[in-house]
């Protein structure tokens, strides 16, 4: 296929009907293979019908547990004789500085397999121009896309395992001994992380407490004393040092409950009594936790309560260099002007620019 023939640009309203319809017919591709491999029986990697819904809803989109969200700013699309072959979102993460691709959804034909290389240029240079240099995602172990990043420059940093479990009515006690985060605590969880994580992981995710607060878990602690929202923060305290770190996001439409945890190597032998204290003050229903591949003692204390590996997302990143635009040198007429006659250049919209 030629790219001369493929034009992408910013959605507008009028492309989502084209959009959905896109996103409708990539799941109901992925709804097909989801039943056969619940039909599958033992053999099958989804086992019982709770795991397949949740199987389900982690590959549903590149980015899982994220469905696809009104039109915005970054929805860019691919469009090929008048048809949209493929479009690809992001949603920025707190502090402005990094983009997380949350759908990038290609049509079968092979216009749209040609499609994903400049729908990724495109958000990079949109990025860029609007001061976004770290680009993330999130993507299933095996995803069909997965190469594509990769030659993109997207770079592997970190896994998660993802469990799931159909959660009974949670058990009339204190839920000890997690306590609400508070603003102050915000320093002691980012101390909690940096002795958590290895140091390859650390060294992309928090390289400042900046970029990690708006990095780690989507940007979930970038809100850490919040009372309001889908989220929900606890910690553990030892002697005035926060030792565990606890993040619960709400059930949403598309989404079951979600939990992640961080525990001090340290205090590893408190992973039973924090994850039963955490479950405590979680809703009845589905819920799906995510635990990084170095949790191993949380990993283990979950499955001891019940939840089964559904899938493992790996946590890629790529940064690219801000480029400084040099002004052009000015004339000493030219200088002289400007340096007494504020100038105010109109814009033109008839021709479509911003």
């Amino acid at each position: 296929m030629h790219t001369k023939t493929m034009q992408v640009r910013s959605a507008s309203y009028r492309d989502l009907g084209q959009v959905d319809d896109l996103y409708r017919t990539t799941m109901e591709v992925e709804e097909e293979l989801t039943q056969r491999l619940a039909a599958a029986g033992p053999h099958s990697p989804v086992p019982g019908a709770g795991l397949a819904r949740a199987w389900s809803i982690l590959t549903k989109s590149l980015s899982a547990l994220m469905p696809l969200a009104d039109v915005g700013d970054q929805l860019f699309v691919a469009e090929h004789h008048g048809r949209i072959i493929g479009f690809v979102q992001a949603e920025p993460a707190p502090g402005g500085r990094a983009w997380q691709v949350i759908n990038l959804c290609l049509d079968a034909s092979a216009e749209g397999h040609f499609a994903g290389v400049p729908l990724l240029q495109y958000l990079f240079n949109e990025g860029l121009a609007r001061g976004v240099s770290r680009f993330l995602v999130r993507i299933p172990e095996g995803h069909a896309l997965a190469s594509l990043l990769r030659e993109q420059g997207f770079q592997p940093y970190a896994s998660e395992q993802i469990s799931f479990r159909e959660l009974p009515q949670p058990p009339h006690q204190p839920p000890e001994p997690w306590v609400p985060a508070r603003r102050e605590d915000l320093l002691g969880v980012y101390l909690l992380y940096l002795r958590t994580a290895p140091h390859a992981v650390a060294a992309v995710e928090a390289p400042s407490l900046k970029q990690w607060r708006a990095t780690f878990q989507l940007g979930w602690l970038s809100r850490l004393e919040a009372r309001s929202g889908d989220s929900r923060h606890y910690v553990i305290e030892r002697e005035g040092q926060v030792v565990a770190w606890a993040g619960v996001r709400s059930a949403a439409r598309a989404r079951p409950t979600q939990i992640s945890m961080m525990l001090d190597p340290q205090h590893k032998e408190m992973s039973v009594e924090a994850v039963h204290g955490l479950l405590g003050r979680l809703p009845q229903g589905a819920t799906i936790c995510l635990l990084r591949h170095y949790d191993g003692e949380l990993a283990r204390a979950v499955a001891a309560r019940g939840f089964e590996p559904v899938a493992t997302q790996l946590l890629m990143a790529r940064d690219l260099p801000m480029k400084l635009r040099a002004k052009p040198a000015l004339k000493p007429a030219q200088r002289a002007i400007a340096g007494a006659i504020p100038v105010v250049q109109a814009r033109s919209f008839g021709d479509g620019s911003r």
